[in-house]
């Protein structure tokens, strides 16, 4: 991998590189309660040059407001949104990313390369994890915040950029300024406006909305539009979850399973505990509840008349594992198959 691609994600309207689109997330945009509060922080910047920083621990969805940010601003949508992780490259190729080269500056630099500011031009640059900066970077990022111009490794002169720079960190950047670790004229550049990501414990009510964002997300990526909805239930067990262990990005993989595993239009609790898998999160992830499942039953026998091939299928599972619960909950069908 070379030093022009390494770690990055490029997404564009006719530009990718070693990673396929995350797909739309402007239906966030019609969130309601918790996430309502985040929306109503995004949309205050839209259109304006302003530099945002996402705060959150781990997992609580710090890229998926990027590029919420990214998709819903008229000026940078039909531009280019660049992600790079400032903590999986070494400094070299780090700088080499971030401000391109020339040919000749180092061993194997055989052409002139742009940075990931150069090819972010008019759109969005998404640092993640930029509180592992290497502190000799983070003077020349500085500089290319203030001067809106990047100067690539060998280059004598700069190259004038426009791009929203939008960062995201897990660490306390306060107590890293206090020690020395990050520079604080830094973290004012980057931060003209700071967006708090809570846990997704702590906003529970949020839980529905981006499973529906997931499952539109996942039926549209993996080409599996009979997965129409989600079962009542399903929310329900969702929303019990603790999901301390990586948050929305546990949710997001926990949905991505079932919408594989699911081979009818609805997506119900059963295949997310399916989803999950042993020994993830499990001490803290209840199986369904009994009395959820009987309802999900009843219900998908009422809507086909009691035909068991047709409510197999409504619920995503084989006929006969279908009539193993249904003796298992007492549940006798009115009409035949």
């Amino acid at each position: 991998m070379s030093a022009g691609t390494a770690g990055v994600i490029l997404i564009g309207m006719k530009t990718r590189t070693e990673s396929d689109p995350p797909g739309p997330v402007l239906d966030l945009l019609q969130a309601q309660d918790g996430l309502r509060e985040i929306v109503t922080d995004v949309k205050r910047v839209l259109g304006l040059p302003v530099d945002v920083l996402i705060r959150g621990e781990s997992g609580t969805g710090k890229e998926l407001i990027a590029r919420l940010l990214h998709e819903a601003d008229p000026l940078r949508c039909p531009h280019r949104f660049v992600a790079v992780n400032c903590a999986a490259l070494p400094d070299s190729l780090l700088e080499a990313d971030l401000f391109g080269y020339r040919r000749g500056a180092f061993t194997g630099a055989t052409e002139d390369r742009e940075g990931l500011f150069q090819q972010a031009h008019g759109g969005t640059l998404f640092l993640d994890e930029v509180g592992e900066l290497p502190p000799r970077l983070q003077p020349k990022l500085l500089r290319a915040l203030q001067e809106r111009a990047v100067r690539p490794v060998g280059e004598c002169e700069e190259v004038t950029v426009d791009v929203r720079v939008v960062s995201a960190t897990n660490r306390d950047l306060n107590a890293a300024m206090a020690h020395g670790g990050f520079r604080q004229d830094l973290y004012y550049r980057l931060a003209d406006f700071v967006v708090e990501l809570p846990p997704l414990r702590q906003r529970r009510c949020d839980i529905p909305h981006l499973a529906d964002h997931f499952l539109g997300l996942f039926r549209r990526q993996l080409h599996r539009p009979h997965v129409q909805s989600l079962a009542d239930g399903a929310r329900e067990w969702l929303c019990r979850c603790d999901w301390r262990a990586n948050n929305v990005r546990e949710l997001s993989v926990v949905m991505k399973r079932a919408v594989l595993m699911c081979d009818g239009p609805v997506l119900t609790s059963q295949h997310l505990w399916s989803a999950l898998g042993h020994g993830e999160s499990g001490s803290r992830l209840q199986a369904p509840d009994r009395g959820d499942e009987r309802t999900q039953l009843e219900a998908a026998l009422e809507q086909t008349g009691g035909n068991l091939s047709a409510a197999a299928r409504r619920l995503g599972m084989k006929r006969s594992t279908l009539h193993d619960r249904l003796r298992r909950h007492g549940i006798r069908r009115t009409a035949q198959s």
